[in-house]
């Protein structure tokens, strides 16, 4: 006679209430791998995200950056042009660099003389923009204003090194002047704070840099519009290092055209780190979820041992069953169907488990450490629900082959 479905989930439900803590204890390897799966894939991927946007705070690592240097030695006889805004221009008209924010950057190595002390610095030559495009703060005082640029006032942003080292901390209130190749600038601002990725005495630091107008710079510091930098920033952070090597070829043909076939600049990108950092978060993504196959396996032989135990048990009930006519198919499908629901239960339980610990640990590490995202990937929530439910379906083949394999006589007999 074969059992309806209403049957079987009777069936089950009466395993669950006649041994609660048992089915618990079998269940608690099935739930640990399945959680321990959703947990690790969204901290990983929230880590991998944390680490990416520290890295782009630090070192610009989203950004291509594009600087002068001398052509290769075939072409040292050959009329070269500098860098300049109009390179610039041309990048930012280029519909296949998908909207990326192209910024031409005057700079210049300089000492700042104030009073008696002095610092060595980079002079920079900001835009209107420049404070989101290199995500930058101020901490005090004012950014430069539209008549600053129209004007080409001599004012300055300084970094945090700059006013701490050589203003001493003086207030933005005093009137307060430095010197930087003869020019006298008025320090209007300073900018916060910038961390950066590692340790160094470099100038390129934006807490050792002195930021004027753009330009104020092409009338004071180096005139025309010749430029030593230009940066562009991609956009989004997926997929970064494959991204930044097609914009890379873009950039150097664009260029390339404008400048007659003469390679005298360099393009630097540190997105290949990036892709190297990925690949490091994908071999521990890797290592942790076989912890968690781990774990599964685990269960599963528990979920087989409570079976088994269940097969003997209810023997008397098995030989009753084929007594009016139920198949060995129809036996072992039963206790096929029960193993693969109560995996399937902590599965779901340990799911849950791993969202809510997730969810928490965010919390955590946001109070900690600074912004952190509660993340829950799907792909990581559906591989953990069927990898549940084939596990408990696989470690359920021996218990229910052995249901159906008994003799109905003498399961009858047994008490």
């Amino acid at each position: 006679m074969a059992m309806r479905s209403v049957d079987l989930l009777r069936s089950v439900r009466r395993t669950f209430s006649t041994s609660r803590l048992r089915v618990a204890l079998t269940l608690l390897g099935v739930m640990i791998g399945s959680g321990a799966m959703v947990l690790l894939a969204g901290l990983l991927a929230a880590g991998e995200e944390s680490l990416v946007r520290l890295a782009q705070d630090a070192n610009e690592s989203d950004m291509i950056e594009v600087h002068t240097s001398d052509p290769p030695p075939k072409d040292a006889l050959k009329t070269t042009r500098p860098l300049t805004t109009f390179d610039a221009d041309a990048l930012a008209r280029n519909a296949l660099l998908d909207g990326a924010h192209v910024n031409a950057a005057g700079r210049k190595q300089a000492t700042a003389h104030f009073g008696a002390a002095e610092k060595l610095t980079t002079i920079f030559g900001a835009e209107p923009d420049s404070l989101g495009l290199y995500r930058l703060d101020m901490e005090r005082g004012r950014y430069f204003s539209d008549d600053d640029f129209r004007q080409s006032r001599r004012v300055c942003v300084v970094g945090q090194e700059v006013w701490l080292d050589l203003l001493e901390k003086r207030a933005l209130s005093e009137n307060l002047h430095i010197t930087l190749d003869g020019v006298v600038l008025e320090v209007v601002g300073a900018l916060a704070h910038k961390p950066t990725m590692g340790k160094g005495d470099g100038t390129w630091m934006w807490n050792r840099r002195v930021l004027v107008p753009s330009s104020t710079f092409n009338n004071s510091f180096e005139s025309g519009h010749r430029v030593r930098g230009i940066f562009v920033r991609l956009k989004g952070s997926a997929g970064l290092a494959g991204k930044a090597r097609q914009l890379s070829d873009v950039v150097e043909r664009t260029i390339l055209r404008r400048h007659h076939g003469v390679k005298n600049f360099e393009i630097e990108s540190d997105a290949r780190g990036q892709g190297q950092e990925h690949l490091i978060f994908r071999i521990i993504e890797i290592l942790l979820f076989g912890t968690s196959v781990i774990a599964l396996l685990v269960g599963g032989i528990n979920i087989m041992n409570i079976m088994l135990v269940t097969v003997t048990e209810r023997t008397k009930e098995i030989g009753l069953r084929r007594a009016v006519g139920a198949t060995p198919a129809e036996i072992s499908r039963q206790f096929i169907v029960e193993a693969g629901v109560l995996a399937g239960a902590g599965g779901v339980l340990g799911v849950i488990g791993g969202i809510l610990t997730t969810w928490l640990l965010s919390l955590v590490v946001t109070q900690l450490l600074g912004p952190w995202r509660f993340v829950v990937e799907p792909w990581a929530v559906a591989l953990a629900l069927g990898m549940a439910v084939g596990t408990g379906v696989l470690f359920g083949l021996f218990p229910a082959l052995r249901a159906a394999q008994l003799d109905p006589v003498v399961a009858l007999r047994s008490e």
